[in-house]
């Protein structure tokens, strides 16, 4: 059975966490929040701090993970990734695209950068349901994806 940790299960990829459950697979939401979406054994603990992540992961085995960004560090992502024995999806905000940087956005495999919606007429953010929906295929096949548009930024919503 596949086994997936989804870090960020009790918010924006909560949609995702559910499709893997009615998939089959063993999931395991790790959340601030002491909410879990039905069927996906929560594991509560602040992935900022790396001890308490630490403690937490102990020496439990996933076969993949989605993670989105902002709910780890760069001490605490190499952590959650070596509980991982495949692919490891990192979602990723658009600040990661902000042209502050000075280059284009370049996406690697196994990353997902989320963007906005714009209609020509108006900007949205996405959905909880498309940034899963985007995950989940990036976790189907690693292809590195942008969710919407990144450009131009002065249209972010």
């Amino acid at each position: 059975m596949t086994s997936v940790l989804v870090v960020g299960a009790s918010g924006i990829l909560a949609p995702a966490a559910s499709a893997l459950v009615e998939r089959g697979a063993a999931v395991t939401g790790l959340s601030r929040r002491r909410h879990s979406p039905a069927g996906v054994n929560g594991l509560h603990v602040d992935a900022h701090d790396l001890p308490a992540l630490d403690a937490a992961l102990g020496a439990a085995r996933w076969t993949a993970a989605i993670v989105y960004e902002p709910a780890v560090t760069v001490q605490t992502l190499p952590r959650v990734a070596a509980a991982v024995d495949g692919r490891v999806v990192l979602v990723r905000t658009s600040a990661a695209a902000d042209p502050a940087h000075g280059i284009e956005p370049v996406v690697a495999p196994d990353v997902l950068l989320l963007g906005w919606v714009d209609d020509g007429g108006s900007t949205r953010w996405h959905t909880p349901q498309e940034v899963s929906d985007a995950a989940l295929e990036v976790l189907a096949d690693g292809t590195p994806r942008i969710l919407g548009v990144v450009r131009p930024w002065e249209r972010r919503p």
